[in-house]
């Protein structure tokens, strides 16, 4: 134990269609958080994203995270952040910071906590643990909160799907995503996401991806939200169309995300890609695999 620990976090992606606030996706872009004992608390920004790096200590989730395991006697650190997720929306950027700020605290001062006390601790910063369950764990991620705790169930995920991102110009803040959505919904509706979301599993295991196309469809929030994310339908219908197996919005958005054949990924990014520039000023797109690696410290921690 020596105050030291580097840390890689996967990005995430939420819902997937069908399964609002409970499922999660790691994918293989990484963030990189890595801290060690320094003369003050200074933060340091690096990597693609690094503008979107805070360098209050005060307002950096991974730094505030790590001080709320740090032990009391913890002298100061330095964080160097290397941002690569986009910061945009859709793909767990905050969840990515919590995590690797928890899982380096837990590793630098040998603290013991297991997955499941780091989830909650999580959960309990970020406020829904979708995409810091992901974030920790890896895969395909359910989770299920009682009054009691939080239960999560890690699934592997495919290897032979890829996953295509496509991230709008536009920004979608997460506060307004969540006020159009309705307090209460239709029996019909919900019974609707239920047969989806438990389809979007066994297709998944089963390797009937061709049940993706349904499974990926919505009603509880993808309708509300579209007003706020003109990429939206004619994003996934795009997809779909370029072959993908099916196609949502990644957590509250603008993010899109497309599940297809590997030989085909290439293809539906450029589809969607043209939706997305055609609905606002630009696009970033990538084509990526689920990442079966939740977050990782890395050994040793770099030498400055």
């Amino acid at each position: 134990m020596n105050g030291r620990a580097r840390v890689s976090v996967p990005a995430s992606s939420g819902n997937l269609g069908a399964g609002f606030d409970v499922f999660g996706l790691a994918i293989d872009l990484r963030d990189e958080y890595e801290f060690e004992p320094d003369t003050r608390d200074a933060i340091e920004p690096l990597g693609k994203y690094l503008k979107h790096v805070p360098r209050d200590p005060r307002r950096n989730l991974a730094f505030r995270a790590f001080r709320s395991l740090a032990p009391v006697t913890a002298g100061p650190f330095k964080l160097s952040a290397t941002r690569e997720i986009p910061p945009q929306g859709g793909l767990g950027g905050s969840a990515s910071a919590i995590v690797g700020g928890l899982v380096a605290a837990n590793h630098a001062f040998g603290l013991g906590l297991d997955n499941d006390e780091l989830l909650h601790r999580a959960n309990e910063i970020e406020g829904h643990p979708d995409n810091v369950a992901a974030a920790l764990l890896g895969g395909l991620v359910l989770t299920v909160q009682t009054d009691e705790s939080l239960h999560a169930v890690r699934v592997p995920f495919p290897s032979d799907i890829g996953i295509v991102v496509v991230v709008p110009g536009y920004h979608v803040p997460t506060a307004r995503a969540r006020a159009v959505l309705p307090v209460d919904v239709s029996r019909s509706d919900a019974v609707a996401n239920l047969g989806r979301a438990a389809m979007f599993v066994a297709a998944l295991q089963t390797g009937r991806y061709a049940k993706l196309r349904v499974a990926t469809q919505d009603f509880l929030h993808q309708p509300y939200r579209a007003e706020l994310n003109p990429a939206l339908v004619p994003g996934v219908r795009a997809a779909l169309d370029a072959g993908a197996y099916g196609a949502a919005l990644s957590g509250s958005g603008p993010t899109l995300i497309a599940l297809a054949p590997k030989n085909h990924t290439m293809r539906v990014a450029g589809a969607m890609a043209d939706v997305a520039i055609e609905s606002s000023s630009g696009c970033e797109t990538y084509v990526a695999n689920a990442a079966e690696t939740g977050a990782t410290a890395i050994e040793p921690a770099a030498s400055t």
